[in-house]
C-alpha cells in the first residue's frame, strides 16, 4: 500500500511540475509576443518628414510672410522644418545646401540667387538621393533638372505695366512718359519682371522712353542711392518701377527727399505687395500707386505641396515642370481689396 501511495505522490508532483512549466512557457510566449508587437508598432510608426528651406533673404517683408505661411502649413502636416536665411549670397547658400544634405533631410525647397551655381547645389543633393525644387529664381535648366515653383515674372510685370500706363495717361495726359527701372542686375527673375513691365507700359503708351535701368541690388538703401543720382542727372523722369518692394520704396524715399514723390509729380510702381508698400499706396498724396503683388500664402503652400509630391513618388525627382502661381495687381483705387489682400496674404490687421 505504501508503495502504491508513493507512486501516486510522485505522479502528482510530476504533473504539478509539468503544469508549472507549461504556465511558464505560456507566460514567456506571451511576453515574446508583446515584445514583437511593440517592435512591429515601432516599425509602423513613420518618422516625421524633415524638409529644409533656404530663403533668398529673411529681411524682406515678402519672405517673412512666405516663411510664416510655410511654418503654418508644414505644422498642419506634421512636417519638421529646417529654415535657413540665404542672405542673398550664393556662396552662403551652397554651404547651407551641404549642411542640409549632411542632415539627410527628406527634401529641399531652394530659393537660389544664381541659376548656374545653384544648379551645382541641386545636382549634389540629388546625387545623395534628396529631391530639390527651386522657388522664385529658377535654376539653370541646362545644367540641372528640377521642378520650379514661382510666378510668370514677365506676365506679372506686364500686368503692372499696363495698369501703370493707364494711370499715367489719366494723371499726366500732356506729359511724355520717361521711365526709370530699379532692378537686381543679372538676376533673371528681376530682369524678366522689368522687361515685362516695360512691354506692358509701352503696349499702351508706345512712345514711352526708358531713360535708365539701375542696379538697386534688391535693397531699399541701395535703390534710394541710385535713384538720387538718376534724378540729379535726369530730373524729368516721371515713372519709377522697382522690381521688388524694397526697390520701389527706395525710389520713393529718394524722391521724397527731393521734395517730390507725390501723385502730382510722378508715379511709382513696386513689385511684392508687402505691408509697407500698401500703406504708401493707401496714402492719397503718395506717388506709389500700384504694386504687382506676389501671393506668399499661395506660393508657400505650392512649394510644400510640390516637394511632397516628389517625396511621395507622385512626381519624379528630376521632373522639369514650371509650376506658376498667379499674381495680383494692387492699386490705390480699391483700398477694400488691398485690405483683404493684406489680411489673407500677410495675416495683418493693419488698417490702410
Amino acid at each position: 500500500m505504501k508503495k502504491i501511495l508513493s507512486i501516486v505522490l510522485v505522479m502528482i508532483i510530476g504533473l504539478s511540475l509539468l503544469a508549472g512549466c507549461s504556465k511558464k512557457e505560456v507566460k514567456e510566449n506571451t511576453d515574446n509576443k508583446e515584445v514583437a508587437s511593440e517592435k512591429d508598432n515601432k516599425k509602423d510608426e513613420k518618422k516625421p518628414l524633415k524638409i529644409g528651406v533656404i530663403y533668398l533673404t529673411a529681411e524682406h517683408p515678402y519672405y517673412q510672410a512666405h516663411a510664416m505661411h510655410t511654418q503654418n502649413y508644414t505644422a498642419e502636416k506634421g512636417i519638421k522644418l529646417i529654415e535657413l536665411d540665404g542672405k542673398v549670397d550664393q556662396a552662403n547658400m551652397a554651404n547651407q545646401m551641404e549642411n542640409l544634405v549632411s542632415q539627410k533631410v527628406d527634401g529641399i525647397i531652394y530659393c537660389l540667387l544664381e541659376g548656374t551655381a545653384g544648379s551645382a547645389d541641386i545636382n549634389m543633393a540629388q546625387e545623395a538621393g534628396i529631391p530639390v525644387i527651386t522657388f522664385a529664381i529658377k535654376h539653370d535648366p541646362k545644367t540641372a533638372d528640377a521642378t520650379f515653383v514661382g510666378i510668370d515674372e514677365k506676365s506679372a510685370g506686364a500686368l503692372g505695366g499696363v495698369e501703370a500706363a493707364n494711370k499715367f495717361m489719366a494723371q499726366f495726359p500732356d506729359k511724355k512718359a520717361k521711365i526709370a527701372v530699379i532692378e537686381m542686375t543679372g538676376v533673371s527673375a528681376s530682369t524678366d519682371r522689368s522687361d515685362g513691365f516695360i512691354e506692358g507700359f509701352q503696349s499702351v503708351i508706345t512712345d514711352a522712353e526708358v531713360v535708365v535701368r539701375l542696379n538697386g541690388e534688391g535693397k531699399k538703401d541701395k535703390a534710394m542711392a541710385v535713384v538720387e543720382d538718376a534724378i540729379q542727372a535726369n530730373p524729368d523722369i516721371n515713372v519709377f518701377f522697382g522690381a521688388n518692394g524694397d526697390q520701389g520704396l527706395g525710389a520713393l524715399a529718394a524722391l521724397e527727399a527731393q521734395g517730390r514723390g507725390t501723385i502730382d509729380t510722378e508715379i511709382v510702381i513696386s513689385h511684392d505687395g508687402s505691408e509697407p508698400e500698401l500703406l504708401k499706396i493707401a496714402d492719397p498724396e503718395s506717388a506709389l500707386k500700384i504694386a504687382n503683388a506676389n501671393l506668399p500664402k499661395d506660393l508657400a503652400e505650392a512649394t510644400v505641396d510640390t516637394i511632397l509630391e516628389i517625396i511621395n513618388g507622385e512626381r519624379e525627382m528630376k521632373n522639369t515642370d514650371d509650376i506658376f502661381v498667379p499674381s495680383a495687381v494692387i492699386t490705390g483705387d480699391d483700398i477694400e481689396a488691398a485690405q483683404k489682400f493684406l489680411k489673407e496674404q500677410y495675416n495683418s490687421d493693419t488698417q490702410l
